[in-house]
């Protein structure tokens, strides 16, 4: 009965998206990882994009960003937000009680990992698996190559890059390091500040670097700009901008080379023994910001090992912790996921199993 009322339910917790997977139904929501809450009385008013936009109307709502570093900062805001996406994706206001994986950063604490396990059981959870996230990105992102036992994920996502060595169905070693996409949106706010003396949103920003941004252009390049708006540091009025690819290139710079550097401590902590074998199977890079074009092509130079973004970059981590509960979870062994055309699959280690709250 429980399987007939209740769908699988895979769940990547993200620091600015939360994304949702339900067996037989696909991704069935990404939506922002906010709430607004009204300031006088303190209740919730609406989550996710209807939030956005109800902030942006008037001063008496205020954003919450619940979760941080892929992490409950926030438990009980959390819990609402998982709790609604529950209920409103299973089309059960009170009886959704489905088994659920949540893909999670490799490096939580275990305070961090209890207050997962409570917001996810509050949500309506009957069985709940934690998987890491470098092997849920590994899973979701399709078969490296003919290496496949061995491979390298860096799953980049808004507030953290999380690196994994995978080798023989199992987690050999992992780095988290706390810089993002949202590094660079940051970036490009504190540069137009500086040179245009304008302040500019997080969100023009972010739509200025998916318009004309990109790392390590090759030839000659045709001229590209993005307009934004933003607010006049002197006057307090509304001032356009015009960004051009080269200057948003520049604003970035600086993080990129720390995300390029976390990439490459976590390639440092791999074994000799099977160092080899990553020459074969190369790096794979998963998360929303690994898309931003060249990006690919200047870790490969700095590493100098073959890279590629996996498919459905963005949706990786959930597609693969959807895949867990597909074949099942073994509490040992390996099981093939994700079978590319030529057979190639990989195989991951089991993952841990949480207890019901009491």
């Amino acid at each position: 009965m429980w399987e007939y009322s209740c769908r699988d339910t895979a769940v990547d917790l993200g620091s600015t998206t939360v994304r949702m997977h339900v067996r037989g139904r696909g991704v069935v929501a990404r939506e922002p990882s906010v709430l607004a809450r009204s300031r006088s009385s303190g209740r919730i008013l609406a989550l996710g994009s209807s939030a956005q936009e109800l902030a942006g109307l008037t001063d008496e709502v205020s954003l919450i960003e619940p979760i941080r570093d892929g992490a409950p900062a926030e438990p009980d805001e959390t819990e609402y937000l998982l709790r609604h996406l529950v209920r409103t994706h299973h089309r059960r206001r009170y009886t959704a009680r489905p088994r659920m994986v949540v893909a999670v950063p490799s490096d939580l604490t275990p305070l961090q990992y209890e207050a997962v396990e409570s917001a996810a059981y509050q949500a309506g959870a009957r069985q709940l698996e934690l998987v890491p996230t470098p092997l849920a990105a590994a899973a979701g992102s399709g078969p490296a190559g003919t290496g496949a036992d061995v491979m390298i994920v860096a799953d980049i996502g808004a507030d953290i890059t999380d690196i994994g060595i995978i080798a023989f169905g199992g987690l050999v070693s992992s780095h988290m390091a706390r810089i993002g996409g949202a590094a660079l949106d940051r970036a490009i706010v504190a540069h137009v500040r500086r040179e245009h003396e304008v302040l500019l949103s997080r969100a023009a920003a972010e739509a200025a670097k998916l318009a004309v941004g990109s790392v390590a252009p090759r030839g000659r390049q045709r001229t590209r700009q993005a307009m934004v708006h933003g607010r006049d540091l002197a006057t307090g009025l509304p001032r356009p901008v015009v960004l051009t690819a080269a200057e948003i290139n520049r604003a970035i710079a600086g993080a990129i080379a720390a995300m390029v550097d976390a990439i490459r401590i976590g390639i440092g902590r791999c074994s000799p023994e099977i160092s080899g074998d990553l020459m074969s199977s190369g790096l794979t890079l998963t998360g929303a910001a690994a898309r931003l074009p060249g990006l690919d092509r200047l870790i490969g130079t700095e590493t100098g090992l073959r890279t590629r973004v996996g498919e459905d970059a963005a949706d990786a981590a959930v597609l693969g912790a959807a895949e867990f509960l597909r074949h099942g979870v073994p509490r040992g062994g390996r099981f093939p996921l994700r079978k590319a055309r030529d057979g190639v699959s990989i195989g991951v280690w089991p993952t841990r199993r949480c207890q019901p709250l009491t």
